[in-house]
């Protein structure tokens, strides 16, 4: 039985793993039939029994013969290998090497120790040096995809684009996502070495950083022109549950201080969970309207529609840029399907896929692709991202809503121009 599912857009350390293969070999029927003939040992029987535990779902799909290949590959590993085997080692590996195969690089399997940690990127606060990172489909480094502002790492100046090679010393070229954050992620106060290469850098960029405990905020919003009646909401992940009552909140807020034109900013938001993107969508769309169809397995697309909500009418504009993922990419491309708003900054991520996770019955986890969506349009964005209307580069690489960011600048030129 699973004990949890969540649907997520995400991609923080919900996004990018790799997991480790199992190298499986042949193994000559002589030997099989020896090893049956002599019974399994009691830590091979342990094994199997586990590792069927930990496949509820799939047990009832496989075939019998399908179950003997794989007790015949671990009674040959248990009974032939040159060197004592780690029995947990090995259902860690075959279960990897199950989800691997599907060759989805937002598709894996994690330990007990694994899924505590994945589920932490859901909680408000953590302890670690704040900046979210992925595998990097060009370059297969660790790379970093925004830091959290105000966190140790966006202090030290870690930039988005950033690929991480070493930890304290440690070559993590080749490492999943899931090993390396374990060795960046640590107690507050103590300290983690990065080695980072930066383009447009000749050598390698050393920081050492002090991790601390991060309070991941939703949202922060500001009137940034009062008399032209402009606000400002930089929307942070789409990940906690509320994310879409804050956002309503800082509406009704900014109107109170008299705001009648709205810059929304999804500047460096990896996503997060679906139903939050609907909501928020759903306050400037009319009710009825697609938001995204999500298309999965056998089953013909459908659409999820803005709903009911106390509507914004004026003026936006929506900032986006290279790390605004998944989640942003939805809200970003609802916005200018249905012409509601004015879309300024760099061109978006490409992420066009949705991820289930459960809790398996031993605290293990699995998360899977369960579904592909399309813009509001019916585009697919999955490797091509969302164009804005109005292209501002970035190129001092200033952090989003900071003094002399100059897609801010642009838009707030730009919506001074819009009648509200």
């Amino acid at each position: 039985m699973f004990a949890t599912e969540r649907m997520t857009l995400n991609m923080d350390e919900r996004r990018t793993r790799f997991g480790l293969s199992l190298l499986l070999v042949a193994v000559t029927g002589v030997v099989s039939y020896a090893l049956g003939a002599l019974g399994w040992p009691p830590a091979l029987q342990e094994s199997m029994s586990q590792l069927r535990d930990r496949l509820p779902v799939a047990g009832s799909s496989l075939s019998g013969l399908q179950v003997e290949r794989l007790e015949e590959v671990m009674r040959a590993i248990q009974g032939q290998y040159v060197e004592e085997v780690d029995v947990e080692a090995l259902n860690v590996g075959a279960l990897r090497g199950m989800v691997e195969a599907l060759g989805d690089r937002y598709s894996t399997f994690f330990t007990p120790e694994e899924y505590r940690s994945f589920v932490e990127g859901f909680e408000p606060t953590f302890s670690g040096i704040g900046v979210t990172v992925e595998i990097s489909q060009q370059t297969g480094l660790l790379t970093v995809v925004s830091p959290i502002k105000g966190s140790p790492g966006a202090k030290a100046g870690l930039r988005t684009g950033d690929a991480i090679i070493q930890v304290d010393g440690r070559d993590i070229t080749g490492m999943s996502l899931n090993e390396a954050v374990a060795l960046i992620k640590g107690p507050k106060g103590t300290q983690v070495r990065l080695l980072v290469k930066r383009e447009g850098e000749p050598e390698p960029l050393e920081f050492v950083i002090t991790r601390d405990t991060i309070t991941v905020p939703v949202l922060d919003y500001r009137m940034i022109d009062q008399e032209a009646g402009i606000g400002y909401i930089q929307l942070f992940e789409f990940s906690k549950k509320g994310a879409a009552s804050q956002v309503k909140e800082a509406i009704a807020e900014l109107r109170s201080q008299g705001m009648t034109r709205l810059i929304f900013d999804v500047r460096q938001n990896p996503g997060g969970l679906l139903d939050e993107v609907v909501e928020i969508a759903s306050f400037f769309l009319p009710t009825g309207d697609p938001v995204v169809h999500i298309v999965e397995r056998a089953k013909e697309p459908r659409a999820l529609t803005a709903k009911e909500a106390e509507k914004w009418t004026g003026p936006l504009v929506v900032l986006v840029d290279g790390g605004s993922a998944s989640a942003s990419e939805i809200l970003a491309g609802a916005v200018k399907d249905a012409g509601v708003g004015t879309l300024i900054g760099a061109k978006t991520f490409g992420k066009g896929s949705v991820q289930t996770f459960w809790r398996l019955q031993d605290g293990s986890g699995i998360k899977l692709t369960t579904a592909k969506y399309l813009t509001a349009g019916g585009h697919s964005i999955d490797g091509q991202g969302v164009e804005p209307d109005i292209v501002v580069g970035n190129p001092n690489r200033i952090i989003p809503g900071e003094p002399g960011d100059p897609q801010l600048e642009a838009a707030v030129r730009h919506i001074r121009e819009m009648e509200p």
